[in-house]
């Protein structure tokens, strides 16, 4: 009989029959030696190993994912997902939803870009997780090269239109905004402040640079702090806040 850690070994080397599981298996030889247990992360700076850590003791949660890209490329709900967890996730680029519907056809994934508009210009980039409708970004992207491919129409949801449809008697879990240069906007159309306690998402995951002092200063943290959230943690990154509820 194969013990349980024998079964496993077996079946993780039997996945290198397929050729794309080679780079990550080198990458994870190069970085451990396989001499120890060791974390992977999918977000770009950690963040999900942060929502892992926070999050533990949330049994099958749900998110809000804003910008979500791709369920495992920069991904900040991949670990959740793996873990039970379900969503919404929304992102501007229609290109980049086939992805979410193929590994996680639980979830509802939607094409809008999230504000006040019921339409917007976005930017679409070779390098697809720089994509924006922020005119200054968009700018500064193609000052530093980035190959822009097009610009799309692409129909506007306001934050709280989502909640309200698909987060009915309880607000998600987590809300993640991630739109290059778009979360302040994308933020002040949920009008969280009018929405009953129980409706507002639990934890906000969005852009913000470290250290606190910096954090402190972005306009869509202090807009969350004046809702009644607290920050918890500041990342390289980003930042993520709680509801109080006293």
């Amino acid at each position: 009989m194969i013990n349980n850690k024998g079964f496993r070994a077996l079946k993780a080397l039997s996945s290198l029959r397929r050729k794309r599981t080679w780079g990550p298996f080198v990458e994870a030889f190069e970085t451990t030696g396989f001499d120890h247990g060791f974390s992977v992360s999918w977000s770009q700076a950690a963040e999900d190993l942060a929502l892992q850590a926070v999050l533990a003791g949330v049994d099958k949660g749900r998110y809000l994912d804003i910008g979500a890209h791709h369920p495992t490329r920069f991904s900040v709900t991949r670990h959740l997902f793996q873990h039970g967890w379900s969503g919404v996730n929304v992102d501007a680029n229609a290109d980049l939803l086939q992805a979410f519907l193929e590994t996680r056809p639980e979830d509802i994934s939607l094409n809008y870009c999230v504000g006040e508009q019921e339409e917007y210009q976005l930017s679409v980039f070779n390098e697809t997780a720089i994509s924006t409708v922020n005119p200054s970004w968009d700018a500064k992207f193609v000052r530093e090269n980035n190959v822009r491919d097009a610009v799309r129409t692409v129909p506007g949801i306001r934050l709280k239109d989502l909640l309200e449809k698909y987060f009915p008697e309880k607000g998600p879990d987590l809300l993640n905004i991630d739109i290059e240069g778009a979360d302040f906007e994308a933020l002040k159309s949920g009008d969280l402040d009018s929405l009953p306690v129980e409706k507002r998402p639990e934890w906000v995951l969005v852009e913000s640079n470290a250290p606190l002092s910096n954090a402190l200063k972005t306009e869509t943290i202090q807009l969350l702090i004046s809702y009644g959230y607290e920050i918890w943690l500041v990342l390289p990154f980003a930042s993520l806040l709680r509801l109080t509820r006293n």
